[in-house]
């Protein structure tokens, strides 16, 4: 999907990971604070990407299509806040790894661009640059399932405490320079002619230079943090800003 013209600014998102129940859902904002920072974002940018991981859709007993789909729908009736924000015409939603599904039930892309040729931002979520996705998907996919497991019999401290520690293990390991997520974006900087990608996926905001151009990570807005990137294709700026 792209987007063209100049000077648009451009706010990214990411790993919501909202679920079909509380004890389900990731998220940690209520309504009122995320509807907050949404007014705060659309009042400062003219277009706002969800990249990614919004849902959680593979947290079931059973996996597969239909069980993601269902966990879709309920994750989306329990938030009408963000179900309404997506149907403007400024919204985007790029799928996920865990919320792949919304690829076909909502028409999300992989990826979207934004700007022209002086000056232009590609956004994925970034799980394809993921080596242990990449190289291990069953055990991935295993540890997902287990962590859900862990979240439906009422334990969802150790859920987090679990996935606290994969993300921070993960974040030592690959996103350092030269590490699987700057040569993904370096290779998508070349091959998409771009000037700036941002992923999401992680949990963790970075800024960094990379060959040819500027890689960012959203960070996440899971457990009540608010962190985003922000892309201003008149000005030529890339940040990351954590509130």
């Amino acid at each position: 999907m792209r987007f063209t013209g100049a000077g648009v600014r451009i706010a990214a998102l990411s790993d919501f990971h909202i679920g079909i129940a509380d004890r389900m859902c990731a998220l940690g904002h209520t309504p009122d604070s995320m509807l907050r920072l949404l007014d705060h974002l659309e009042s400062t940018h003219d277009h706002v990407v969800l990249l990614g991981d919004i849902y959680q859709c593979d947290h079931a007993l059973r996996t597969g299509p239909q069980s993601a789909t269902r966990q879709l729908e309920q994750a989306r009736a329990r938030t009408p806040w963000l179900t309404q924000r997506l149907s403007q015409d400024n919204y985007t939603l790029v799928h996920g790894n865990h919320d792949a599904i919304t690829r076909v039930v909502l028409d999300a892309p992989t990826a979207v661009r934004f700007g022209d040729a002086d000056f232009s931002v590609l956004l994925t979520h970034g799980d394809a640059h993921d080596p242990v996705i990449g190289t291990a998907p069953r055990i991935s996919a295993t540890a997902t399932w287990a962590s859900g497991r862990i979240r439906s019999a009422g334990l969802r401290p150790v859920a987090d405490w679990l996935e606290g520690r994969d993300v921070a293990i993960k974040a030592d390991r690959f996103q350092v320079p030269g590490g699987p997520y700057a040569q993904g974006a370096e290779a998508l900087i070349a091959r998409e002619s771009v000037d700036v990608v941002v992923f999401g996926h992680t949990h963790v905001p970075w800024r960094t230079a990379v060959a040819g151009g500027t890689l960012l990570n959203t960070g996440t807005c899971s457990r009540g943090q608010r962190m985003y990137a922000s892309v201003d294709t008149e000005a030529r700026t890339a940040e990351i800003r954590v509130e």
